[in-house]
């Protein structure tokens, strides 16, 4: 064979290793300033005060915003959506809405990654 068809050989597999180990690899993201804003909206929620409501979801939104300008998480979307509508549901006035959608956004916040499976039907890919 030819030196350059070897040396694209090497290469290529070299660069596919890398995309394989990427795409394998679990998404760690820190929730802990939504969490900490998810908690304000709560206490604000619970306290029936919209204005405080409407600024730390406000706040909550650009922050989960900007971590999905790092990465595509479904998990960030599904909470960045439920502070959406908690904050629609303060505007129209249901804190009780509002209280059980900033509660499961802080439950989802605080779930913590299964083990990889590693394309193995049964956890940890035995």
């Amino acid at each position: 064979m030819n030196f350059k068809h070897i040396l694209a050989v090497l290469l290529l597999s070299l660069c596919s290793t890398g995309a394989v180990y990427a795409a394998g690899s679990p998404i760690n993201e820190d929730y802990t300033a939504l969490i900490a804003l998810g908690e304000k909206m709560l206490e604000a929620s619970k306290a029936s005060d919209a204005t405080a409501f409407s600024a730390t979801a406000t706040e909550a939104s650009d922050v989960a915003k900007d971590q999905g300008n790092k990465g595509n998480s479904p998990r960030l979307q599904r909470i960045s959506t439920k502070i959406k509508m908690a904050k629609k549901a303060v505007k129209a006035g249901d804190f009780g809405l509002a209280t059980s959608l900033t509660e499961e956004a802080l439950a989802e916040m605080k779930k913590t990654n299964g083990k990889p499976t590693w394309g193995g039907t049964t956890p940890g890919g035995e």
